[in-house]
């Protein structure tokens, strides 16, 4: 059964990917005046039913989303701006004023819309001058966006809070679209997904990770997005590199080598071991890995040193969660493992790593992030201010690891979708 996006926005597109490929793009045009009285809330949403119903029509067998976002200052609403003059106007408005950005959504099939949503989110921005709005101006940015900014493009450095969906501030809330997509029965991507699915599905993350990070107060970039291709093909990491992903993570020393391997050198990126490492595979970790997560034992950073032709970087695996299935050290030794570590010739320690609660509870996830960044805060004003790095959230629970404080986060499903079942070949890790 097919699926069809009634827009032609890419972001849209790159968050549908997410939740239902392969799909169609067939943009709705309808008149998008204003009707007299209507509230920007219920402008949207008749917006994105129209849309759906549109496109619908003529594609009555198909599943159909149709989708419109909207900036407000009280009830009055700010779209595109028809040229750069209203783009600069719009933003001076918007600066250090708080607004609601406003997406609707809709499923549509047969001809008529079946099911509808609607996300808000409260959005405020520092006192803008005159000389950074016409400098984001002239970079073209604002011209198709609503409001005239994108959170997760250059507008980022704006914006001082957020509260609400943040892929909804993008253009499409990705929670809403699931949520409804599931329930009406909506086909979702089947693994082994295309290079083309990953471009987009990458996008999506990178943006979405762009956003979380100013909506949390934090500076724009600090937080890192490592793909994790544990039980994917070696081409859906070439894909995945060569649609701008940067760092690299494997579970396991030999797929990862034979992946890096693989790929070649014409792509580059860091490449991350992020599961456990076994002694006898430190020589072969030591040539084809550039950051080591899961160092949890001295003796694994010294066996590195002693292998490897370069100097080592890691980070020290905490068991914040005290699981007795995850590796790492208990949180009462850290220090003590700390101070070995920075001490080792020929071993950088860069930071923290740990494995987030199985359960699918938020606060239980955010709190051991939280007591993780509490105790590298706390390593930090001891004297090991070299330590800049928080290994923490998967596919599962990244949005509090970035709340929290994380720098890298390790996504595999979010950009690859499932794996297809295999037998683990070496030592167990987490999925």
């Amino acid at each position: 059964m097919r699926v069809i996006l009634a827009s032609a926005s890419p972001r849209r597109a790159e968050i549908l990917a997410r939740v239902a490929y392969p799909f169609a793009i067939v943009p709705a045009e309808i008149d998008e005046s204003r009707l007299p009285g209507e509230t920007p809330e219920v402008h949207v949403r008749r917006l994105a039913r129209e849309k759906a119903a549109r496109v619908s029509r003529a594609h009555p067998d198909a599943w159909v989303l149709g989708a419109d976002t909207i900036v407000a200052q009280d009830q009055e609403i700010f779209g595109k701006p028809v040229d750069d003059a209203d783009a600069a106007r719009m933003l001076a408005r918007l600066s250090a004023a708080p607004h609601r950005v406003l997406t609707g959504l809709a499923w549509a099939r047969g001809g008529e819309p079946v099911a509808d949503a609607i996300s808000r989110s409260d959005v405020r921005f520092r006192t803008l001058a005159d000389r950074e709005i016409a400098d984001y101006v002239a970079g073209g940015e604002p011209r198709d966006k609503a409001g005239a900014y994108a959170i997760q493009g250059g507008a980022a450095r704006f914006v001082a809070s957020v509260s609400g969906s943040v892929t909804g501030v993008i253009g499409l809330p990705l929670e809403e679209v699931t949520e409804l997509g599931a329930r009406l029965g909506v086909p979702s991507p089947v693994s082994p997904l295309p290079a083309a699915a990953i471009a987009l599905r990458l996008r999506a993350v990178q943006g979405e990770i762009a956003a979380r990070t100013v909506a949390s107060g934090r500076t724009p970039g600090a937080v890192r997005l490592v793909a994790v291709t544990k039980g994917h093909s070696a081409e859906l990491a070439r894909a995945a590199i060569a649609a701008g992903a940067t760092d690299v993570g494997e579970n396991y020393v030999q797929e990862g080598s034979r992946k890096r391997d693989a790929v070649g050198t014409g792509l580059p990126a860091r490449w991350h071991l992020i599961g456990p490492l076994q002694s006898n595979k430190a020589a072969l970790a030591a040539r084809s890995f550039d950051l080591f997560h899961a160092i949890d034992r001295v003796a694994i950073a010294r066996t590195l040193v002693a292998r490897g032709a370069q100097p080592v970087a890691g980070l020290l695996q905490v068991n914040v969660a005290r699981d007795p299935h995850k590796a790492g050290v208990a949180p009462e030794d850290l220090q003590d493992h700390v101070r070995q570590l920075t001490a080792l010739p020929g071993f950088e320690l860069r930071g923290l790593m740990t494995i987030g609660p199985l359960d699918e509870r938020e606060d239980r996830a955010r709190a051991v992030f939280a007591e993780l960044r509490q105790r590298f805060d706390e390593l930090r004003r001891m004297g090991y201010e070299r330590l800049s790095e928080l290994s923490m959230g998967m596919s599962d629970d990244y949005p509090e690891a970035i709340v929290e404080g994380a720098t890298l986060v390790r996504l595999g499903t979010a950009i690859f979708g499932p794996r297809l079942p295999q037998r683990p070949t070496e030592g167990p890790s987490r999925p």
